[in-house]
This record gives C-alpha cells, sequence and structure tokens, in this order.
C-alpha cells in the first residue's frame, strides 16, 4: 500500500536530509539523499528499515522538470558523505577480477518521473575519502518510468541473460571536476534482479576499451532517481558480495 505521508510508526525510520539507517552490523545502510533539493519547495522524503526484508523510502517531490531532485539509495562501500562500510569488500581493483554480485528484490508503487537502479562508483584510488572525485559511473537501470539517462544511445547489449540499452556520456561536476558515465537502461522493466558487476565492468573494459581495469570500484549503490512524483519502494532483499 502506498503511504501519503511522512513515516512515523516504524521500528527506524527519517525524514531529515543525509541521515542514514544501518544494518547488517554496518556494512550497508539507507541513505536519505535529497540532492536536488534546492530546486523545489514542498517536498518531503522519508527511509525507514523495520527489518533487513522490509525496508525503503517514501517521496513527494512536486515538480515535472527533467533534473533528478534525490536518489534516496542503499550504499554498501563509499561514499561522499563518509569512508567505506565495514565488511564492504570495497575497494576492489578490476584487474583483481573478482566477482561483485548482488540481488535485490523490491515493490514500487508511484506515479511521476523515476527509475529504480544501481549506482556504481570507481576511483584511481583504494583510498577514496569524502572529496575524492570519481573517475566513472555506472548506472545499472532496472526500472524505467518517463525517465532518461545521461549521454548517448551507443547499443544494445545482452549481459547476465538480459538485454540493455547502453549509454555513454559525460558528467560535468564544476571546479574541473567531472567524470564518465554509462548507463545500462533494461529494455523491460523489472522488480528483481541478480547481477555480476564482473560483467558489466568487462563488457566497458574489454569489449569497448572505455574502462581501464586498473581502476576501483568503490560503492555500489541501490536506489529511486526521482525527477519529480509520489512515491514508496519496498526492499525486501538486498545483498552485495564480494569475492
Amino acid at each position: 500500500m502506498l503511504l501519503t505521508g511522512p513515516l512515523s510508526a516504524l521500528a527506524a525510520s527519517s525524514s531529515n536530509p543525509s541521515d542514514k539507517l544501518y544494518f547488517k552490523n554496518k556494512k550497508y545502510y539507507i541513505f536519505n539523499n535529497v540532492w536536488g533539493a534546492d530546486q523545489v519547495s514542498g517536498w518531503w522524503q522519508t527511509i525507514y528499515h523495520n527489518n533487513d526484508s522490509d525496508m525503503g523510502w517514501v517521496w513527494n517531490w512536486p515538480s515535472n522538470t527533467s533534473t533528478v531532485k534525490a536518489y534516496p539509495s542503499i550504499v554498501s562501500g563509499w561514499h561522499w558523505t563518509e569512508g567505506y562500510t565495514a565488511g564492504s569488500g570495497f575497494p576492489t581493483r578490476l584487474s583483481d577480477q573478482k566477482n561483485i554480485n548482488t540481488k535485490v528484490s523490491y515493490s514500487i508503487s508511484a506515479n511521476g518521473t523515476y527509475n529504480a537502479a544501481y549506482d556504481i562508483w570507481l576511483h584511481n584510488t583504494n583510498k577514496a575519502s569524502w572529496g575524492s572525485a570519481p573517475t566513472d559511473e555506472i548506472m545499472i537501470w532496472l526500472n524505467n518510468t518517463n525517465a532518461g539517462p545521461a549521454g548517448s544511445y551507443v547499443e544494445t547489449v545482452s549481459i547476465g541473460g538480459h538485454n540493455w540499452k547502453v549509454y555513454k556520456g559525460y558528467i560535468d561536476a564544476g571546479s574541473g571536476k567531472g567524470w564518465n558515465v554509462f548507463s545500462f537502461v533494461r529494455t523491460a522493466n523489472t522488480q528483481r534482479a541478480n547481477l555480476n558487476v564482473r560483467d558489466f565492468t568487462n563488457y566497458l573494459a574489454d569489449s569497448k576499451h572505455w574502462l581501464s581495469k586498473t581502476k576501483y570500484v568503490s560503492s555500489v549503490e541501490f536506489g529511486t532517481e526521482v525527477f519529480g512524483g509520489t512515491g514508496q519502494i519496498n526492499i525486501s532483499n538486498w545483498d552485495v558480495t564480494v569475492r
């Protein structure tokens, strides 16, 4: 059932921007990411964690512009707001050829413009800090509702038994900072996935030669890029394992 207001009667919840709810011995946290909040007024967004099979976020962003307002998400590994999460297995160098297996199951009830997508960050260093700018970003879209990725369409490929539209672009973060962004948009929306991130990085490094294997995967996130509208995502299964 879609909730229509900020949450209060849950085991753990927060409507405060940038708050975090840790779980699995702090290997993961749910992050109330509202980085585009200055673009619109009258919004609210709440993250919650009842248990490891009942967690997620609820949002209300009254906007129909084509920019992302928020990315509430689960984080494993690095983020600008802190270092690496404990026991995440990150960072891992691409040349080490470790599997980065991840799975998610979720339900979503929403209107407006949004996605449900992995966000994967890469750096030149294995000691990325809160201020470290990444060199590359990989997004894996499981759901695409009225939204579009950054960059230009390149081709459609089969990875991990599913077809993905590939987009390549560049994010200009200002002050001389920026990074490459590669987006894989699933050709049919799904509410579950069991993926090996290595399959996607191997495609970028070996097939397209867009990515050096000297790079480090610093983190894997899963969240909802919200452009506008209201909705709720509830996650019943989540895991990232590096081995």
